[in-house]
């Protein structure tokens, strides 16, 4: 299972340390592996399958459109291989408008590790992956009630310096997750909301 955990690690490497051509051959051969695994080891390997469902979401935005191809290939053939028949479907006819709701509610349990798998493309240097992030961070936010201080001030400093991004849209987007993420907080007691927030 050496090839698993090594693949594992070059798909799960914040995006913005990885070229183009690296993500896509790191997707190729994981799906590659993960169709040879049989028996026990099929077993074993479910749960490293769970855990690139959402980078493979998320680079199916990837510019490079090779890697976004490689990418939602290798999440039709992981929902295939966890027996998943909605994420298939959707992945499948490139529905990315209803995949990370798909994943965030067919196992609640993963939702936070979602969220916060998905902060490190907020740095990427593609406005495409950095808007999936923000998006998929909001729609997971709304799944969320119960996150300690701590977690939401560094999800609110991962998503701050968004503020100054060069792309506008990246920017309104940021400010609206913003807004979800820190709407239930008491007004009161701590400054973390008005430290999040700013002019739009």
């Amino acid at each position: 299972m050496g090839r698993e955990r090594l693949l594992l690690k070059s798909l799960c490497l914040p995006p913005y340390q990885e070229s183009s051509q690296v993500r896509e051959l790191s997707i190729s051969l994981f799906k590659d592996v993960m169709k040879s695994v049989v028996g026990r080891d099929k077993k074993k390997m479910k749960n490293k399958v769970q855990r690139v469902l959402l980078p493979l979401f998320l680079h199916m935005s990837d510019q490079t459109e090779s890697v976004a191809k490689a990418s939602r290939d290798t999440l039709v053939a992981c929902a295939e291989f966890l027996e998943w028949r909605k994420l298939s479907d959707l992945a499948e006819t490139y529905q990315t408008h209803l995949i990370g709701e798909c994943l965030l509610r067919h196992d609640r349990r993963r939702v936070e590790e979602y969220l916060f798998q998905s902060l490190p493309y907020l740095r990427d240097s593609q406005a495409t992956l950095r808007k999936a992030a923000l998006r998929f961070i909001g729609l997971a936010a709304q799944h969320l009630r119960n996150l300690s201080k701590r977690e939401l001030w560094d999800i609110c400093n991962a998503l701050l310096p968004l503020a100054k991004d060069t792309e506008l849209s990246v920017r309104s987007l940021a400010a609206q997750t913003i807004y979800i993420v820190t709407r239930d907080m008491p007004t009161s007691g701590w400054s973390l909301r008005s430290l999040c927030c700013w002019p739009c």
